[in-house]
């Protein structure tokens, strides 16, 4: 099973990705290390692996290797561009409310309420465009997802519980 998770910038989407990697003994993978292995696999550095992603090639590249990362093993995984390149994965999108991720950046990173909100609007607006013209998919649109949680009040525990009785019920491909 694959199961890739979606969210807006400053959801915290890592730290449940990966307690759900460790609870359901599911390997875990991000960004940077199917970048990593995308490279390796193709002889590139990883770097060169960046440039290419707006390429179709390098879509079919990543699919690839996702393909042989879940060979025998359960995989999450939570970048966005990945949840479209795994089409056969539980795509699953986790809301949280602008000004909530704004508060959690300005706790993080100790820069002002108003910072925070444009930096979160400004990341939002270009993964949003960026993955429309790469992918033709508004990766925000519930629609495209087979479960969406808003989890501004659930935390990462709670949420992380919703998601595995979620993936309990459902029956596999």
């Amino acid at each position: 099973m694959i199961v890739t998770l979606n969210s807006l910038p400053g959801s915290n989407v890592e730290a449940i990705s990966k307690l759900l990697a460790l609870q359901l003994g599911m390997k875990y993978l991000s960004k940077e290390v199917l970048l990593e292995k995308v490279a390796k696999k193709f002889k590139q550095s990883v770097n060169e692996i960046e440039k290419s992603i707006a390429d179709e090639k390098f879509v079919e590249m990543l699919k690839e290797v996702i393909s042989e990362e879940a060979k025998g093993a359960h995989i999450i995984i939570d970048w966005p561009f990945a949840c479209w390149a795994a089409s056969e994965s539980v795509k699953i999108f986790l809301y949280v409310p602008q000004k909530a991720r704004a508060d959690a950046i300005t706790r993080k990173e100790k820069v002002p309420l108003a910072d925070a909100k444009e930096k979160v609007s400004k990341e939002e607006d270009e993964l949003r465009t960026r993955m429309l013209s790469l992918l033709g998919v508004n990766i925000y649109d519930a629609k495209n997802f087979d479960l969406v949680l808003n989890i501004d009040k659930l935390g990462i525990e709670n949420t992380t519980s919703v998601i595995i009785k979620y993936l309990k019920g459902i029956k596999t491909r």
